[in-house]
């Protein structure tokens, strides 16, 4: 599976990566909305993993794009430390399809995958 891992901290963008790789996926990552944009034009990814609290363009302006912009929709996870009921309606309403909260378990994050 093509996944395109987003999220501004460098260490959990490529951990998830190498944790995706390991158990057979394509992952791909970048650290910005811009910059998953336009990997998401080129790579047309399967799942999308982003973080929601972003400088620049957040997770659910990236989320929004991501879902006028697709040639075809991805599913999109949001892994997130804002976990509030705001949040995650917010997440919904932005075309999010699964809202995890930061530290996300490894069980966990194989479940959204299927």
């Amino acid at each position: 599976m093509r996944v395109l891992v987003v999220d501004d901290n460098v260490d959990v963008a490529e951990t998830t990566a190498a944790l995706l790789e390991a158990l057979g996926h394509e992952a791909h990552v970048q650290f910005d909305g811009k910059g998953a944009l336009e990997a998401a034009r080129r790579l047309d990814p399967e799942i999308v993993l982003l973080d929601i609290g972003m400088p620049g363009m957040d997770g659910y302006e990236l989320a929004r794009r991501l879902r006028e912009d697709a040639q075809r929709h991805p599913r999109i996870i949001a892994m997130s430390g804002w976990g509030q009921d705001a949040d995650r309606r917010k997440s919904a309403d932005s075309g999010i399809d699964l809202h995890l909260v930061k530290p996300v378990k490894v069980e966990d994050l194989l479940a959204a995958l299927k």
